[in-house]
């Protein structure tokens, strides 16, 4: 395990002399090689996951979900409008025809199916929650998998295990080690992409965005940080950019904007693994480095203040009309890892790292998300749900997916019970 985590800590710190060689333009001579080093990387990790054996590894673990033989518990009808709607505070399920996905690791689904460190490189973007679409919903739970039954032409999503230079990511923008300031490129780059597909009418088509970020900004930059004031008020910049260069390129979209979750959560871990103690401190040095302890606290609190500027700035009117709105889907401001009936915690929702997801756990992601979806603004859980305890569906009194604007309705009926 030592031997393990020590390779481990060399491949990050190779892939972090990649990010700083292509974010900054540093290094410049070495982007080639490390280049032709990851891929090389990816291929050979990738022919290793994708075995059976490896399969019945995670099974035996608890790290996949359940397959389901059942049919999907929504009734479809009614759930894709008969005229194509003008406004999208009057959008059904069926009508989204595009899917993207921006953000960090989480988005690009790395680790989803590691049965050792060595796996943790590998970027799953076919089973990510946002914006994978490999298989059904059945055996991989995510967004796109969900939304492929109320509209089976469906596009945009990942298809396979893969890096965004490959034409299997779809519009899954996710990249390992992103921070705040690496998403304005990334949504000029999101643009670009749905411009070019011969698949996608930009000014026809329905078009719904996840993003999320903040992690790696809490676990590597805030540290190195002597005014986390000026941090907030950089990603409150950054994010009023990504938003505006969607508002301003791509009409007839939605936004899906997820806070980030506090990373207290990984301090909260019982039982953890020498293993995931190794590897929280290689990739979360902020939080587990030697001289975190005095100023954890006080991370927690800038995390606490992250999360309520994503909330004010999705809410913004800035960013509402009737052809582009942001929606806040705020399921991770309390967001526990579950216990096991021992009290310890259940690292079948975590990869090998216990820093990344299992599959389980990003399908218990992709769940919490869609019920958000369903849930009006005002009335969205703060919580996770288990995976499959429930999955809300639309109905024939609230067709639509809920925006600020209808959900007035029914936000203001239910405070009358």
């Amino acid at each position: 395990m030592r031997n393990n985590s020590l390779i481990y800590f060399l491949l990050e710190m190779i892939f972090t002399l990649q990010v700083l060689a292509s974010k900054n333009g540093r290094l410049d001579a070495l982007i080639g090689p490390y280049r032709h080093f990851r891929l090389a990387t990816f291929r050979l990790l990738n022919s290793s996951v994708e075995t059976e054996h490896n399969l019945q590894l995670l099974r035996a673990r608890g790290k996949v979900q359940t397959f389901i033989r059942n049919k999907f518990p929504c009734d479809l009808a009614n759930t894709r409008s008969s005229r194509v709607p003008d406004n999208v505070h009057e959008l059904r399920p069926g009508d989204i025809d595009v899917v993207a996905g921006m953000g960090d690791s989480l988005t690009a689904g790395a680790g989803l199916m590691a049965t050792n460190v060595f796996h943790i490189v590998l970027e799953h973007r076919g089973i990510a929650p946002s914006a994978g679409g490999k298989g059904s919903w059945r055996r991989y739970l995510t967004l796109p998998n969900i939304l492929k039954n109320f509209n089976p032409n469906l596009t945009g999503y990942a298809t396979q295990n893969s890096l965004t230079l490959h034409a299997e990511s779809g519009l899954n923008l996710g990249e390992v080690a992103a921070v705040s300031e690496d998403t304005p490129y990334m949504a000029k780059v999101l643009v670009q992409r749905m411009k070019v597909n011969p698949n996608i009418d930009v000014k026809k088509h329905w078009k719904m965005v996840t993003f999320m970020i903040g992690p790696n900004d809490f676990c590597s930059e805030i540290c190195f940080e002597k005014n986390l004031t000026a941090t907030l008020e950089r990603h409150r910049k950054d994010l009023i950019q990504v938003l505006t260069i969607l508002k301003i390129n791509l009409p007839r979209t939605i936004v899906n904007l997820i806070p980030p979750p506090n990373l207290k959560i990984l301090t909260e871990l019982v039982g953890k693994s020498f293993a995931c103690e190794i590897s929280h401190l290689v990739e979360c040095p902020c939080l587990f480095g030697p001289t975190s302890g005095n100023r954890q606290e006080i991370y927690f609190k800038l995390m606490e203040q992250w999360q309520q500027m994503d909330i004010e700035i999705g809410n913004s009117e800035e960013f509402d009309s009737d052809d582009f709105t942001v929606v806040v889907q705020p399921f991770t401001l309390d967001f526990p890892i579950p216990k096991t009936k021992t009290g310890s915690s259940d690292f079948s929702y975590l990869s090998e790292d216990c820093f990344h997801m299992s599959q389980k756990g990003n399908a218990r992601i992709a769940n919490s998300l869609w019920n958000n979806i369903l849930e009006p603004v005002g009335a969205k859980s703060h919580k996770a749900v288990d995976v499959f305890h429930q999955i809300r569906c639309p109905s024939k009194e609230d067709p639509f997916i809920f925006t600020r604007r209808n959900s007035v309705r029914v936000f203001n009926m239910s405070n009358k019970k």
